[in-house]
């Protein structure tokens, strides 16, 4: 299928501010069954500097830089995509290619604050179980948060600690996967955030924003599921930022100098070609 993906976003400052170095996160990152067949990225104001750059996890990124105050921020994505059918199990597990206590893995594994006890009895059945089993655990909490948990839109920037959405039982995507990775990295699964752009029907409308989570699968590397609809990602995902850390993968994070406030809007399209 071929995907038109209109994406603004728009920063209005209650007065001047003087913005630090700002990162763009638009362009998709290569997958096997996704081509980007056009590009177009407009800032405005327009910026004193524009760098295209490849981050840590090697996805295309924007530097964006100002040398004048500003009282408005607006970003202008226009993406063109072709996705092919992809068959998510398309692979088998290989135990002797990778280990998962490796110090590759140190990052995706680090869990920043205490998880509670009431997410540990949950997960205590999982902690015994052989890696060979790993797909079927990761399967099953996949479907036990999207079963149990509900799913809310919140287009707040911020994400709940993992306990906390723990507690409340529902969450925006961004939150159910927040805390789906820190389960599997409780486990001594490898995860990371990602973020980015859904065409699943399934999901209504004001969905299209989206961030779903990547594990490790032994021999088939970043395998992807999503919490809120508890599937594995398919072709329909369109990633453009994955990170340990999902404040990293924020369409555009960066500061700001001045004492005042800020109010974002956010508007996506998704029209299929």
């Amino acid at each position: 299928m071929r995907l038109h993906i209109h994406h603004i976003t728009r920063y209005h400052y209650d007065d001047s501010v003087f913005l630090e170095p700002h990162y763009l996160n638009f362009y998709p990152q290569h997958r096997s069954y996704l081509q980007v067949e056009a590009f177009d990225l407009k800032v405005d104001p327009i910026p004193d500097g524009l760098f295209p750059l490849l981050n840590i996890e090697n996805s295309l990124q924007y530097q964006c830089w100002f040398n004048k105050t500003v009282k408005c921020l607006e970003i202008n994505a226009s993406i063109k995509v072709h996705s092919t059918q992809f068959n998510p199990f398309g692979f088998f597990l290989d135990m002797n290619v990778m280990e998962m206590n490796n110090q590759e893995h140190f990052g995706y594994l680090s869990i920043n604050q205490p998880i509670s006890s009431e997410m540990q009895v949950m997960l205590l059945p999982y902690k015994a179980l052989p890696f060979t089993e790993l797909l079927t655990s990761v399967n099953e909490i996949l479907q036990l948060i999207n079963q149990q948990w509900s799913h809310t839109v919140r287009y707040a920037e911020n994400i709940h600690e993992p306990s906390d959405c723990f507690q409340r039982k529902n969450g925006s995507c961004r939150d159910l996967s927040w805390m789906m990775i820190t389960m599997l990295r409780y486990l001594g699964i490898p995860a990371r955030f990602v973020s980015g752009y859904a065409f699943n029907p399934e999901l209504g409308e004001g969905h299209e924003l989206h961030a779903w989570v990547e594990f490790i699968a032994p021999g088939a590397g970043w395998i992807g599921a999503d919490p809120s609809a508890g599937i594995f990602t398919n072709e329909a995902y369109i990633p453009v930022a994955a990170n340990k850390d999902p404040k990293k993968t924020l369409p555009v994070y960066g500061s700001y100098r001045g004492n005042v406030s800020s109010r974002l809007e956010t508007e996506v399209k998704i029209i299929e070609l």
